[in-house]
């Protein structure tokens, strides 16, 4: 893969003078963006010259330097190297020196000593001195060779920027001599048969570079209507619901003091609160775009991204912005960048003037020059589409009980020496007020924290079906901004990839959950297929559920994306109609094996179950309605009660909802025997089955690393990810209903992230894959826990029987 070479991008927020980063330098390599990757290298390795970064940053300096044609430093850096203490940097450096000695004296002797000079590579790096070939096809063997060794070399440099440790370090030094001793062979046959023996963990991604149209006639304009339809329902549906889930998160608090000693009800709380949301949402509807700069001004460090540097890191995304508005007569929106690695792009506000489009220094540093200009375009298409209105909105809502919980939790991990913190000058009387009331603040950020979580996630279901909507509308648009579908496939797998590699080095960070709904990739989909993709390479097998599986849109129904895989298809689709090659080759992959379909439904309504006890409940309460009024009209009055009574409705879901959980939870959670699991299979077998249901229940037994926040922010567990030798995948864990586990003296999984364990659970494949977890296991033995999905269905689909049957018998909640 290449991509354009780019200055660097000042005053981003990201620059090597304020935050010199090893990763980010060895990216700007990747991408040959030399004098940016040996600011940041330089800085790396003068500040940490004897730590591992250091030394990565010396050797990988040696190519930068090499490649600038700045020879002398790259031999003295070598020079250095050479006298280092570890045998593998010092052999290597020698290596190193002695080639480039060889290569830059023969290149050096006057010409005469040569009757065929050969003339200077095309681009400079470990390239050894060679007489001219007389038969021009020879030549061009080596140039195709040399181009696919740069690619080759740009993916080693890709997964040594992954390297944390310092046994990666020998990985590194490895890899660096793989590529050099690769291209100092002379003889091309020799060449190609020492490119065949590269160990396949090099075979990472390689991008067609499928070519972009030039002049294109625009795709047929859609009837927008539809869509306008859909975000005002989506909006009504979200000023319908809010009010009705305050007031009875107010009706249950007041209950729950009730039952309690010594306390009264909130008499605030048996007070309408729907005028007073209504007027809260409208000041925050006003003042989302203000509200949302400061958030992201203060959290996650935003600043300002001038045009200039956008221009710098992509002239044709600057040209589309200035066009696309003056042919609105707008402004162009904001521009702004966050200081952060994972590649991301939003766009809020509630009128076109007031739009912001943020980006991330990541997306700026991973995405060449026409990806960062077609993710610029999809962002303007949701300020032309007006989506960004309802979408802004919905975030701003959902950023209340979001940060609620994120902070509750940060003072409950914070506060713990917080008194010890103190100046010496603040008195002790003080110090004392503050040891008895930060036990009982933390008390009640442990209650508000998860509860807090939890409305985030109900909030957040009347949106989802927009949220997915909108993806391809903008899509849509920015290919026909830039005629670039092949660039947008690429920049949405390599986001998914930056994503995923971002979760695995610092975990999901909150940036990244809580503006979800903003973003093009959404990292929950990002995960796996990220991770996996990132090694694997052969995108086009990863996406066979995604575009083979009859029921993927029935399991989206929860995400806020469309699975990946029918946007890329799509975006294949378009590049057809304009007559280009495809970056990724989908169309045999969107066919399913269905030979059994009538099993299939069986599957999906099993499946279904729990869910589709909502409409079976409305339907077996119409039913009794009717059977109420025939007997009313027969003359049986004794039961004419049943015609019309509304809680006997409402009482049926909750009972229909039960049955369906009692009827599905043998088959979701079928029992384990020692024989049945699979031993550590490879994500990408779990991933490729086109017809994998969620209810398979695939038992499996995996090794690997926990990762995922720590404390009171994963109470809950849920950001537990298990990093496998093939990948990421998400678990899910609910405690075992033990004593222990009812009075908090059990082991929690918070406890165990950065643990190397042993898991056995059952394997689901939706439109986000998961584990659900039966038990958990150090690989000491020491630790072992027990999930308790199965008892806690079974607790909850006796709670809904019971509680359906209370609303029939007593007519209310």
């Amino acid at each position: 893969m290449s991509s354009t070479p780019r200055p660097p991008a000042s005053g981003s927020g990201n620059s090597p003078e304020s935050n010199p980063s090893l990763e980010t330098g060895l990216a700007a390599l990747k991408q040959k963006q030399y004098q940016k990757a040996i600011t940041h290298l330089e800085a790396i390795a003068q500040s940490q010259s004897s730590r591992t970064a250091g030394i990565q940053a010396q050797m990988a300096l040696v190519v930068a330097y090499e490649r600038t044609r700045n020879v002398k430093k790259a031999i003295a850096l070598c020079q250095s190297l050479a006298q280092h203490p570890k045998p593998k940097v010092k052999t290597w450096a020698e290596k190193t020196l002695q080639e480039l000695k060889v290569r830059y004296s023969l290149e050096t002797q006057p010409q005469a000593e040569h009757k065929n000079p050969t003339p200077p590579p095309k681009e400079p790096g470990f390239v050894p001195f060679e007489p001219p070939q007389k038969q021009s096809s020879v030549d061009e063997q080596l140039n195709n060779y040399r181009s696919k060794f740069a690619q080759k070399q740009s993916h080693i440099f890709k997964e040594i920027n992954t390297n944390k440790s310092d046994i990666l370090e020998e990985n590194f030094i490895n890899k660096i001599e793989a590529s050099t001793s690769l291209e100092n062979e002379n003889n091309i046959q020799s060449q190609e048969t020492l490119e065949d023996k590269i160990s396949t963990k090099f075979e990472q991604l390689t991008w067609r570079n499928a070519e972009r149209s030039t002049e294109w006639r625009r795709l047929k304009s859609l009837n927008l209507t539809r869509f306008y339809v859909e975000q005002a329902l989506t909006l009504l549906a979200l000023l319908w619901f809010t009010p009705r889930l305050i007031e009875f998160l107010m009706d249950t608090t007041n209950n729950v003091l009730l039952w309690l000693p010594f306390v009264n009800p909130i008499q605030l709380f048996y007070q309408n609160p729907t005028q007073f949301v209504y007027i809260s949402l409208a000041v925050l509807f006003v003042l989302s775009p203000w509200l949302l700069d400061s958030l992201l001004k203060f959290a996650y460090r935003m600043k300002p991204l001038p045009m200039t540097t956008l221009f710098n890191s992509s002239q044709e995304a600057n040209r589309i912005l200035r066009s696309y508005c003056q042919q609105r007569n707008w402004k162009v929106p904001a521009l702004k960048v966050l200081p952060t690695n994972a590649p991301i792009a939003i766009t809020y506000g509630w009128l076109p003037r007031f739009a912001r489009i943020v980006v991330s220094q990541g997306l700026l540093d991973q995405l060449s020059e026409d990806e960062i200009a077609v993710i610029y375009a999809r962002e303007i298409a949701s300020v032309g589409e007006w989506n960004f209105l309802v979408m802004s909105f919905v975030t701003i809502i959902l950023q209340i009980p979001y940060q609620l919980y994120w902070q509750s939790a940060q003072w409950v991990e914070q506060s713990g020496d917080l008194i010890n913190r103190l100046p010496e000058k603040v008195p002790n009387f003080v110090r004392s007020i503050l040891s008895l009331i930060i036990p009982i603040l933390n008390g009640i950020f442990t209650i508000i924290s998860p509860l807090s979580y939890g409305l985030y996630r109900i909030l957040r279901l009347p949106t989802l079906w927009l949220s997915r909507r909108r993806v391809y509308y903008s899509d849509r648009t920015a290919c026909n901004l830039t005629g670039n579908p092949n660039g947008l496939t690429r920049a949405i797998v390599k986001i998914a990839i930056g994503m995923a590699k971002e979760i695995q080095q610092q975990g999901t960070s909150s940036l990244l959950e809580g503006f979800d709904l903003l973003m093009p990739v959404s990292s929950s989909q990002a995960l796996t297929f990220g991770s996996v993709a990132a090694d694997y390479g052969k995108i086009e097998s990863l996406l066979t559920w995604d575009l083979a599986n009859p029921y993927r849109q029935w399991l989206e129904i929860n995400n806020t994306h469309p699975v990946i895989g029918d946007r890329l298809l799509i975006l294949s689709q378009y590049a057809s109609f304009w007559n280009l090659n495809t970056e990724l080759d989908l169309s045999a992959k969107n066919s399913a094996s269905t030979s059994d379909r009538s099993l299939q439904h069986r599957r999906l309504l099993l499946q279904g179950a729990p869910y589709f006890g909502l409409p079976a409940g409305l339907m077996l309460g119409s039913l009794i309605w009717l059977l109420g009024g025939f007997l009313s009209a027969v003359g049986v009055w004794q039961l004419e009660w049943l015609f019309g009574d509304f809680w006997i409705l409402a009482g049926c879901i909750p009972l229909t909802c039960s049955l369906g959980i009692f009827l599905r939870i043998n088959s979701f959670f079928g029992e384990i025997k020692p024989s049945t699991p699979l031993q550590n299979p490879s994500l990408v077998s779990l991933l490729t089955d086109a017809n994998a249901l969620p209810i398979d229940s695939q038992p499996l037994y995996l090794e690997g690393k926990l990762q995922g926040r720590e404390g009171l922010s994963n109470l809950m567990g849920q950001d537990l990810i298990l990093k496998t030798a093939t990948g990421l995948i998400k678990l899910h864990y609910i405690p075992e209903l033990t004593p222990l586990a009812i009075f908090g003296k059990s082991s929690h999984p918070v406890e165990l992230i950065g643990e190397s364990i042993n898991l056995r659970g059952w394997w689901r494949r939706g439109a986000t894959p998961w584990i659900d977890v039966e038990t958990l296991q150090t690989q000491d033995h020491q630790v072992t826990l027990t999930g308790g999905h199965p008892i806690w269905s079974t607790i909850l689909a006796c709670v809904l029987a019971l509680w359906g049957a209370y609303m029939i018998s007593q007519g209310g909640l």
